[in-house]
């Protein structure tokens, strides 16, 4: 059936909120390797961080401000908080928050070998007159730098998994969405790296009221309106494997074989 005007824009719409949610949770999971990279060299290297904040953070923040920021909150005190508007509340502060921690590590990794170098000339036959004052002071800022980068590391990954956690309501409240459950399930790796180990599962339990099969069915559906059958198919099987009495994808299951052998012939 050809898509009207109001449709594609609706289909737009849910594509914004898919690839919003993806670029989320990847950006969860890139920051648990800035972490572990952290670990290993002893600091945040700045090239990693600055590409992590100006491309992923950033562009996740003008995703989620274009599609949640409908007003600024607190214009009507009868204002409601939704999910929603929280989570781009969260992101927004989550991008600041990284902007500090990519300030301290260009403190660190460039200023900081530019006092240790001024150090060992002050050991030489020709130490620069008053090089021991900024030396001094060099310290100094790079030990708060140090220590701020820590911090403010700490901070960014409880802002993550408090955005994590409303995220979650917003997936329970944009169920209808079919793009948005079938970008879930072609990614679970991500989802779990976040949720963890079946986080997938237990996450689209949530969303459809402890019936998996539902979401199943419901990215069937959206599949097989693509003209992917295939996959359709698949995903049509796995829901009547966890509900062998569901009749919607037994129903859809049909239209999908019937629509592959008329592709064929």
């Amino acid at each position: 059936m050809p898509r009207t005007a109001e449709r594609w824009e609706a289909r737009a719409q849910e594509e914004r909120v898919a690839r919003a949610a993806l670029r989320f949770l990847r950006a969860r999971a890139r920051l648990d390797e800035l972490i572990a990279m952290s670990a290993s060299a002893g600091g945040v290297p700045f090239s990693a961080v600055n590409e992590f904040v100006e491309s992923d953070l950033f562009e996740l923040k003008e995703d989620c401000h274009a599609l949640f920021r409908n007003h600024d909150i607190g214009d009507d005190e009868d204002d409601e908080l939704t999910p929603a508007m929280l989570f781009d509340i969260l992101v927004g502060s989550l991008f600041h928050q990284m902007m500090k921690v990519k300030e301290n590590s260009y403190q660190v990794e460039r200023y900081g070998p530019k006092y240790a170098a001024l150090r060992r000339a002050l050991r030489g036959p020709n130490p620069p007159e008053g090089g021991d004052v900024f030396v001094r002071k060099g310290q100094q800022i790079i030990q708060r730098a140090r220590r701020a980068l820590a911090q403010d590391l700490r901070y960014a990954v409880d802002l993550f998994s408090e955005a994590a956690a409303v995220l979650r309501n917003v997936l329970i409240e944009t169920r209808d969405n079919p793009l948005l459950v079938r970008t879930l399930l072609d990614n679970r790796d991500v989802v779990e790296a976040v949720y963890g180990a079946h986080g997938l599962d237990v996450l689209l339990r949530e969303m459809f009221d402890g019936r998996p099969a539902a979401a199943l069915t419901a990215a069937a559906g959206d599949l097989y309106e693509g003209g992917w059958y295939e996959r359709a198919r698949d995903l049509c099987k796995r829901a009547r494997s966890l509900e062998p009495k569901n009749k919607h994808a037994a129903q859809l299951l049909r239209k999908i074989n019937a629509a592959a052998h008329a592709h064929l012939s």
